[in-house]
């Protein structure tokens, strides 16, 4: 079931430790994850868990989804729910400051191996979606652009997901908005899972008359 109520997330969320509770929860709950980052939905929508790509690299999550002209991958690393972000000299965590060094290489790999990637994320759209939105054999949007075809727009983006908003200063959101600009990596805390469910679960009986 993907309802959740959310202050009983809310809970959750402030006992969990390190990534794995999470990670767990979300590959239970997989839409919550999919509606954080997408709220405006897409024409295919798919989520996957622990993508592999290349021979050292994996990404705690991926979500593929599209619309018109384009398809859009995301590449999502979960870093410890209790974890601090920056240190008390405003620096990254190290926990942070890996997980920065570990998607730059993704990032230049990515640039490397875009077909190869590709290819992947066909596989993975028949074999290994968490959400079960899409049931056609095909990867191809409402505009007829598939996947497979290479000259298809295919647009990449690099997420952390990192520690709670009330552990972090005006300073350190300010900071974590450079990362952006400065590694093309969107940095943010789990809050942004607590702010969905407070939208999309607001009430047991009213959560699927807005969202689907």
């Amino acid at each position: 079931m993907e309802y959740i109520e959310p202050s009983e997330f809310e809970g959750l969320l402030k006992s969990w430790k390190g990534g794995r509770d999470i990670s767990s929860f979300v590959e239970g709950r997989p839409q919550m994850l999919y509606w954080s980052f997408c709220r405006a939905g897409g024409h295919c929508r798919y989520l996957f868990k622990e993508f592999s790509f290349g021979a050292r690299f994996k990404a705690d999550y991926v979500i593929l989804n599209s619309y018109s002209g384009v398809w859009e991958v995301m590449f999502i690393e979960f870093e410890p729910v209790d974890g601090p972000v920056f240190n008390t000299n405003e620096t990254p965590s190290k926990r942070l400051a890996g997980a920065i060094k570990q998607i730059d290489d993704w990032i230049e790999h990515y640039e490397d191996h875009e077909p190869e990637i590709r290819s992947e994320l066909v596989r993975w759209s028949k074999e290994k979606d968490l959400l079960g939105y899409d049931t056609s054999k095909e990867a191809i949007n409402m505009s007829g652009d598939r996947l497979a075809d290479p000259s298809s727009y295919l647009k990449e983006s690099f997420h952390i997901l990192i520690g709670r908003r009330n552990k972090i200063d005006t300073q350190g959101h300010r900071r974590k908005a450079t990362y952006s600009a400065k590694h093309s990596i969107d940095v943010r805390s789990y809050d942004m899972l607590l702010d969905l469910a407070k939208v999309r679960y607001a009430s047991p009986e009213g959560w699927l008359k807005n969202w689907s």
